[in-house]
């Protein structure tokens, strides 16, 4: 009982601090969360075959609360294209069936490098192109259409995110208007986070050596400690970030992102 509390209370501060970061730079939380959880875990007992299967299973879990609540809201507003979402959820939902299968498959190494690399293709996006990638003067249609969505899926799957740190500047490179992209990838969360988390609970489910009180590799405790946690934090990062400056936020993120996938890659190598 002690182990159990010690982690509700370690994870709850994570909550709080990955809520906050989330706010602040206004991003998705999975890809502060994933971090966090490869340095935490294995002092809580998870061993390495497992440690990224239970980071990205847990993570996932967590993005499926926040993708309701921002879909809700992106439908009152009247942002959500459903015309234009119906086949990029197919997309979406393709490519987090094949993403998440794969999951199960892939050692811990290779999807922490494949985390380690989205983490620079998201550096680089933000510290060097962001406002300046235009592919096309219109939306994505057809085939181009049902494979971004597909790419993105999986990807989102294989990193324990929800999908939108990608959707919204891939649409954004086709032209969408700002709040339609935005709204896009809060529905694109709602997909992946259905498909991924109840993949993360059937591909782990006779998984061994996983974390007492798990259902397959989603962490339930750490789930029901963090939940409340994010959701009182990330509205105060989100004040936080109105009074300071977003140049330097997107400077300062970007510099976060490039020395965590650094590291990353040094466990790796090391």
């Amino acid at each position: 009982m002690e182990g159990i509390v010690e982690r509700i209370g370690a994870f709850a501060l994570v909550g709080l601090g990955s809520g906050f970061a989330s706010g602040l730079f206004g991003i998705g939380g999975g890809i502060v969360r994933i971090p966090i959880f490869v340095y935490l875990l294995p002092l809580f007992g998870v061993p390495q075959p497992v440690l990224m299967h239970v980071a990205v299973g847990t993570s996932i879990a967590l993005v499926l609360p926040s993708a309701v609540a921002s879909t809700r809201k992106q439908l009152a507003l009247n942002n959500l294209d459903l015309a234009f979402f119906r086949t990029w959820a197919a997309g979406i939902f393709a490519g987090a069936l094949i993403g998440t299968a794969l999951v199960p498959l892939a050692s811990t190494e290779v999807l922490q490098a494949i985390f380690a690399a989205f983490m620079v293709t998201v550096g680089v996006y933000e510290g060097f192109l962001r406002h300046r990638m235009v592919i096309a003067k219109v939306a994505p249609h057809g085939a181009v259409k049902l494979a971004l969505a597909a790419a993105i899926g999986c990807l989102a799957a294989l990193t324990g995110t929800g999908g939108g740190t990608l959707t919204t500047p891939a649409l954004q490179a086709f032209s969408v208007r700002l709040e339609s992209a935005i709204a896009t990838a809060s529905a694109t969360g709602l997909v992946t986070g259905v498909i991924a988390t109840i993949g993360a609970v059937i591909g782990g489910w006779h998984a061994r050596d996983l974390p007492a009180y798990s259902l397959g590799y989603v962490d339930l405790a750490i789930f029901i400690a963090m939940r409340p946690t994010i959701l009182i934090a990330a509205p105060l990062g989100v004040r936080a970030g109105h009074w300071l400056s977003e140049t330097w936020l997107r400077r300062v993120y970007t510099v976060l992102l490039f020395v965590i996938a650094a590291d990353l890659i040094r466990k790796l190598v090391g």
